[in-house]
């Protein structure tokens, strides 16, 4: 039987460096660096390449591996990744906690403002349960999970991962600006959609090991790495670095790039070997 030929993992690691490039670039040369304005150049021009990371990875992914043997068992980059992304959304949430105790101490402030206390929980809640998930299973990634070793996962908390990255999209969608003009708050929606598609894919490796979903595991992951290490993380630090962004801000754009390096990981063991 001829050997089923599977999307080059090269190609996607190229392809997010050369879009985390242009990008890089555009934010330099062709867009307002306050405002995020483009000043030169079509605005649609710029939309394409990022809905295209997000839609068309589905593709080749039928040619991915269906169940990557880099996955079975364990998977130290992945377990990095997952690791540090954690790391930086538990600081998230400590960082959240200082919202939280302004709301119990002035609630008048936040009812002021039209934001619902309950959200402000959400934002400390939402990011410490997710952290804490990430950094648990990292350390399954690290030592071995799956059925060879008796190793399934808790679906209790699991949910939370996909949650807090809906709650990120949901909270940039409702604060997107009215004028598509103004990309970087625009295209901050699709790096959250692409996370979420990921997660949701992501507590599958671990919570149902053997499951054949290798084909959407390099969807998502590749659409995860182009659009959240490729976009969001290089949006992040070029906004810090012009010193735009909040303490929260920052490590969430850091954690959602990190989320996303993730991504390209399991798209690269979904390029490689099908389990015997």
């Amino acid at each position: 039987m001829e050997k089923k030929r599977h999307p080059s993992a090269i190609v996607v690691l190229i392809l997010g460096l050369v879009m985390a490039g242009l990008h890089l670039a555009d934010l330099l040369l062709w867009s307002e660096a306050d405002t995020g304005f483009a000043a030169a150049g079509s605005v649609w021009l710029r939309y394409i390449p990022w809905l295209a990371a997000l839609v068309l990875p589905y593709l080749p992914a039928r040619r991915a591996a269906a169940q990557p043997a880099g996955l079975q068992d364990t998977c130290r980059p992945l377990g990095v990744g997952m690791a540090v992304s954690g790391a930086l959304l538990l600081a998230v949430g400590v960082d959240a906690g200082g919202a939280v105790r302004v709301a119990l101490h002035y609630p008048e402030l936040f009812a002021s403002s039209g934001t619902p206390v309950w959200a402000v929980w959400a934002d400390m809640l939402l990011p410490i349960f997710a952290g804490a998930w990430l950094l648990f299973y990292a350390r399954r990634a690290f030592g071995g999970f799956g059925m060879q070793r008796q190793k399934l996962g808790s679906s209790l908390l699991a949910g939370v991962v996909p949650l807090f990255f809906l709650w990120k999209l949901v909270w940039r969608f409702q604060f997107a600006p009215a004028s598509v003009d103004r990309l970087p708050c625009a295209l901050r929606v699709l790096s959250a959609a692409a996370a979420l598609l990921l997660a949701v894919v992501l507590i599958k490796i671990f919570l149902v090991p053997g499951l054949p979903c290798g084909h959407t595991l390099f969807a998502a992951g590749t659409g995860a790495y182009l659009l959240c290490a490729g976009l969001e993380l290089p949006q992040t630090l070029f906004e810090a670095a012009h010193g735009m962004l909040t303490l929260t801000d920052l490590l969430t754009g850091l954690a959602i790039g990190a989320f996303g390096l993730c991504g390209l990981v399991c798209a690269w063991e979904a390029c490689g070997e099908e389990t015997e």
